[in-house]
Parts: C-alpha cells; structure tokens; sequence
C-alpha cells in the first residue's frame, strides 16, 4: 500500500466518525423536541394557561438545546482539522457521544416533580455532572490529538486553541455547580457565570513570548 492510499484511508475513517459522531447529535437534539408536552385548551386563555404550567419543560428544552449545540460547536472545532484517528481518540469520541445521547433523559429529570434538596441536588447534579463529562472529554480528545499529531501537520496552533476559554469555562461552571445544587436550587446561575468570568479572564491575559 502507498503512502497516499493509507492517507487516504486513513481520512476516510475521521470522515466516517465525524458523520456519525453529527448524526448522533442530530438524534438527541430531535429528541428532546419530541419530549415537549403539547399545550391543550379550547379557548386562548386556557392554551396560554397550559403552557405556562409547562413553562419548566420549555426552559429546560431551551437549555439542553443551547447546551448540546455548544458541545457540537467544540467538537466541531477539535475536529474541523483532523486527518486521522486512532483507538484511544474513537474511545473518547465514544464517551462524548454517549454524553450527548443521555441529554433527552437527564433534561426529563430536570422536569420530574420534587422539591427537597437532596432530590434536586440529584437530578440537576446529574444533569451537570453529563455536561461536565462531556466537555472534560472534549479536552482529552483535543490532547490525544495534540500528542499523537492526529490533525494536519501546517495547522496554527492559535486556531486549534481558540475556543479553549469557552471550553475550561463551561466544564467549571458545570463542575462547581453539582454540590452547589444540594444547597440551592439556582446553582444553574453558575453554569452562565463562571462560563463567561473564566472566557475573560483567559483572553484577555497576557501572552508569554515565544520568539527567541
């Protein structure tokens, strides 16, 4: 085999994981449209009476959507690059993928009727610890990548490390958040702060020189 066609196989197999890894993302996010409830009423007062009973549902539609679309926008990013693959980085892809298809079942939970602490501590830890997973395996994609030289070889190093603030961010914010819930339900403020808090910090320090 030339060098040519095992390069050339070898891009065909990042393409075919790259697809699936889309076409799963496409699921979950379908999915959880199809979780809404459906507002019923004869009248317009009683339609816009149920769905503000079903307000909690909507929100967290809304949020899980938000959420997922930015977990695809960073695998698109640490993806958008690559030439090939190798176990390890299909391993990790795997891991993020079953994140993602686990968003329609923990968003439903963030619905499910409970009012004391430790419940909610549970069902919104959840809930955050999958996101926390999810970007924490972005990052180990992102270095298996890095180390093992997975991507093409003239990429710049700044594009490849330009979503990283939103990416440490979304991880914290999720990460800090899980015990914060068994205290207080609006633990959530955490995953918008902190995202935004760390994203600035981290471009707007100062840059070490590389030259010589």
């Amino acid at each position: 085999m030339s060098v040519s066609d095992f390069r050339r196989y070898e891009e065909r197999a990042a393409d075919r994981m790259i697809f699936f890894s889309d076409a799963v993302v496409a699921i979950a996010i379908t999915l959880l449209a199809l979780e809404l409830p459906a507002p019923e009423g004869p009248t317009v007062s009683a339609f816009l009476s149920a769905v503000r009973q079903d307000l909690d549902h909507y929100l967290a539609f809304l949020i899980s959507f938000a959420v997922i679309a930015a977990a695809w926008g960073q695998h698109n990013r640490i993806f958008r690059y690559t030439e090939r693959t190798d176990a390890r980085l299909r391993t990790f892809n795997a891991c993020w993928l079953l994140a993602i298809v686990l968003n329609p079942f923990a968003t439903k939970l963030l619905t499910t009727e409970g009012d004391d602490s430790d419940t909610v501590g549970l069902r919104f830890g959840f809930y955050a610890l999958l996101q926390f997973l999810a970007h924490a395996t972005v990052i180990a994609m992102e270095r298996r990548m890095t180390s093992h030289q997975l991507r093409a070889p003239d990429v710049p190093a700044e594009l490849v490390a330009a979503g990283e603030p939103v990416l440490y961010g979304m991880m914290l914010g999720f990460g800090l958040s899980i015990p914060v819930f068994f205290l207080t339900p609006y633990a959530w403020v955490l995953w918008i702060l902190i995202p935004r808090a760390i994203g600035r910090l981290l471009r707007n320090r100062p840059r070490t020189p590389t030259g010589g």
